[in-house]
């Protein structure tokens, strides 16, 4: 890099995007290899499985029983669908009236430790506890959460 800290060269900039990338995926509680399986392997209940735009994987939440209003939704946790399927994390843009979105699975898993970051994130959580334990046994994943 050059002395301002400036990437100089193809390969610099490529390296910093990756670096910015994995960041952002760790945030998002993406996940990064081969596309995974629908089903948590911390809980073992099946989200959505979408790319993201920097080629990392997001496991959203069904949309069941209803889309969620965005604008109850915090900052950095509302995912959108782009027509082709790739999923784009909205990160702080104000949503527009009626606009709705998708929460992570990673954010309201049963098994992730997290800190308590609202009462509606204590509340889908809770459900998700509830959904969990009617799985039949076989469907069931052990592991640690994703």
């Amino acid at each position: 890099m050059g002395d301002t800290g400036t990437p100089q060269t193809a390969q610099e900039w490529a390296d910093l995007q990756q670096a910015i990338d994995d960041d952002q995926g760790r945030d998002d509680g993406a996940i990064p290899g081969p596309e995974p399986a629908p089903a948590c392997p911390g809980c073992g209940l099946a989200g959505d499985i979408h790319p993201t735009h920097y080629r990392w994987w997001i496991r959203l939440d069904p949309e069941d029983p209803e889309p969620l209003a965005a604008h109850t939704i915090p900052p950095r946790q509302r995912w959108h669908i782009d027509p082709d399927g790739t999923a784009l994390n909205s990160r702080d843009d104000e949503p527009r009236p009626g606009q709705t979105c998708r929460i992570s699975h990673h954010l309201v898993c049963p098994r992730a430790g997290r800190p308590d970051l609202a009462e509606w994130l204590t509340a889908w959580t809770a459900a998700n506890e509830e959904r969990a334990t009617l799985l039949p046994s076989q469907l069931r994943v052990r592991g640690d959460a994703a």
